[in-house]
């Protein structure tokens, strides 16, 4: 009898007992250890970052053609899950309230005169005396029955209370790197580049799908971190709502249910549906996806469509309004932005020639505002040039889950030559289907007006993304120094010669070693990074002196960073203790009304927003948090630093040049003291 014709019952047994075998199998296997070897096995083979280094990864009595099949079975039969250790990392833990407090005035100290110290001091201690300890008992309560007492409140706070516009604001961006090795800006590439970047954006996905995407790790010591981001990466979008928003995911695993496998593409203000997704959850090929674009191109060639997409730029609360009313117009209006909304990402053709990084960001973060979604989680811009950059909605998920993808992407082309060789099967595929809008006088005049109010918005961005390459990364560890926090010292300085003062400022920490955990909050205009850049301004300093104060300069900020992934930083702490006191409908604590307070940056009011983005190709950006500061975002590479900067030219001190020009030469301050000393301790 063969397995086809075996009754109901029997197939069922079957089932079961190979399902039993498989997962006793994979126990044994993460047990012994096995699992983890075979995730990195494939980690390795999939950001490889060459040809050659992909042969380095490769079983050599494995034949070529089955090489990747085989290391899939293994990883799905063997590896260990995307999401299999969520259950067991360690709650977010509530700091300690009086170290909170310790902290809080040592971040003030640098921004205030003598006298407001002493009146911050005064606030602390009040609060100490006063609802401070009452509040952190609720706080310690709500963590008692928590894995993470931050996660709702960050989400609802940080993000969907946000009432201003999503882009300028709020929305990130990224610059895909591949220019720079195999994709040179050139007129008529972009459909083609856009078709094999999306399939391999959607490999991507079917990694996430299958839960073969290996488990994030820290460098040092392998502790594992939190993979939750990653859920809210596809088919996710920030929904707009009266006073808060809410976020719809339609992303689910293999194990979990069906899940959308369709994109939306913006092409001459009209939306699409195109199926992206074939049999057994796989992409379809890039040939395959190029026909569809051209396909869906075709159908809107005709003329220019109402533009609805606009209106996602508008404020949230007009925006939620204005939806209401289209899915009031028309039962297919309703249907329209469900589908938009579950869509796996968006994806537009730009006419910008961008070239580098720079206009690439200068584009996605403030280029034309039709054939955008903003509230997508990933929007893809494919340029004339052939370039690609993203907007990304940030309430979802991370920069960190962007530039995982980015650097999977980036590697994929580099293994390839940036070309896809593979087989077209013979298939027809659902042809695109248009999402008609019907609208009315009134959705025509808001989309008109919510285009002006952005345009005049974006007119006002500055953005550059240059690179120093005088040195990197390796030349920073050869002093055994930390190059983020070197990074960091070499922003203070430079902002402080530019502007006369410190910045409070804004770098991102992770606590994804926690359970659900996303980010904290690190002050890294420190005192001790405030004297080193007074000494770096006195003509009669030393070198020792200059040296000794970068270093317990660079230490601190470690100290500081090491607290904020492990738990410990101030800011999320001091959220939760104001949100507490909201909601207990009490006068809002002194220490949240000080002067000082503002001045150091708290309430989302930092000089210098900052993070690091990487050690990766992939770089990212962000609008400055304040209308007088700066965005910026870094990645740290062996050789050099890219940085993208923004400001707002509307104010009259800032200007990206000129901080780049001081951050240039503050970097080469710093190596000059470095090779200087050491030369004079060999001597």
């Amino acid at each position: 009898m063969s397995i086809h014709t075996l009754p109901t019952m029997e197939l069922a047994t079957l089932e079961t007992l190979l399902s039993t075998v498989v997962e006793t199998l994979r126990h044994l296997a993460g047990f012994v250890g096995i699992s983890r070897k075979v995730s990195q096995a494939s980690n390795a083979v999939w950001f490889a970052t060459s040809a050659e280094a992909l042969q380095k990864h490769k079983f050599k009595w494995i034949p070529e053609r089955l090489h990747r099949m085989v290391l899939q079975f293994a990883l799905k039969a063997l590896g260990e899950r995307t999401w299999q250790y969520q259950d067991t990392l360690p709650p977010l833990p509530v700091p300690d309230l009086q170290h909170t407090m310790d902290r809080y005035l040592e971040s003030v100290k640098p921004h205030v005169t003598a006298e407001e110290y002493k009146r911050a001091e005064e606030v602390v201690r009040q609060f100490l005396d006063g609802d401070g300890p009452e509040l952190q008992r609720q706080l310690l309560d709500r963590a008692s029955t928590r894995k993470n007492w931050l996660e709702d409140w960050w989400l609802e706070f940080a993000y969907l209370r946000f009432r201003k516009p999503l882009p300028l604001n709020l929305n990130i961006a990224g610059s895909g790197p591949y220019f720079e090795h195999g994709w040179s800006p050139q007129e008529g590439t972009t459909l083609e580049r856009g078709a094999l970047f999306l399939y391999h954006l959607l490999q991507f996905w079917k990694l996430l799908r299958t839960e073969q995407l290996p488990v994030d790790r820290l460098a040092r010591g392998g502790t594992v971190l939190d993979m939750d981001q990653f859920r809210r990466f596809y088919c996710t979008t920030r929904v707009p709502g009266q006073d808060v928003d809410r976020l719809v995911t339609a992303f689910k695993s293999v194990s979990e249910g069906p899940c959308p496998t369709y994109m939306t593409f913006l092409h001459n203000d009209r939306i699409f549906k195109i199926e992206v997704i074939g049999e057994n959850d796989e992409p379809i090929t890039p040939p395959e996806i190029q026909e569809q674009l051209k396909a869906a191109m075709r159908m809107a060639e005709c003329e220019p469509g109402p533009g609805v997409s606009v209106l996602t730029a508008a404020d949230r609360d007009q925006w939620a309004k204005l939806r209401d009313r289209l899915v009031e117009l028309d039962d297919a209006n309703a249907y329209n932005l469900d589908v938009i909304e579950q869509s796996l990402v968006g994806f537009c053709f730009d006419d910008a020639f961008t070239t580098n990084h720079g206009e690439n960001f200068t584009e996605s973060l403030a280029g034309c505002v039709r054939n955008r979604w903003f509230d997508k989680c990933i929007s893809v811009l494919s340029f004339r040039s052939g370039t690609i950059a993203t907007n990304n909605d940030h309430t979802p998920c991370d920069g960190m889950v962007h530039i995982h993808c980015a650097y999977y992407i980036d590697c994929q082309l580099k293994q390839n030559d940036c070309t896809w060789k593979g087989h077209v099967p013979d298939r027809k595929l659902p042809p695109p289907e248009e999402l008609v809008f019907t609208v009315d006088d009134d959705i025509q005049k808001a989309v008109k007006h919510a285009e002006q109010q952005y345009n005049n918005q974006a007119r006002d961005l500055e953005v550059i993304c240059p690179h120093f390459t005088d040195y990197g990364k390796k030349f920073v560890r050869s002093f055994n120094l930390h190059p983020d926090a070197y990074v960091q010292s070499a922003l203070q300085l430079a902002y402080y010669r530019l502007h006369g003062r410190p910045a409070p400022a804004y770098e991102t920490g992770m606590t994804r070693q926690f359970y659900h955990g996303r980010t904290e909050t690190v002050r890294s205009c420190t005192q001790e990074a405030v004297e080193w850049c007074k000494v770096m301004t006195e003509e009669k300093a030393t070198l020792e002196e200059k040296k000794e104060l970068m270093i317990r300069a660079l230490k601190k900020h470690v100290e500081l960073m090491e607290e904020a992934k492990s738990g410990h930083g101030i800011d999320r702490h001091l959220m939760g203790l104001q949100i507490l006191a909201m909601q207990n409908g009490i006068p809002m604590p002194t220490i949240f009304t000080d002067p000082a307070y503002v001045k150091s940056g708290g309430g989302g009011n930092f000089v210098l927003s900052t993070s690091i983005v990487g050690y990766t190709p992939c770089p990212g950006a962000c609008a400055p948090m304040v209308p007088h500061g700066y965005g910026s975002f870094y990645k740290i590479e062996p050789q050099r630093f890219t940085i993208a900067m923004t400001a707002w030219k509307s104010d009259p001190e800032t200007s990206v040049d000129k901080l780049f020009e001081n951050l240039r030469q503050a970097l080469l301050d710093m190596k000059d003291i470095l090779i200087t000393s050491s030369a004079n301790t060999n001597n």
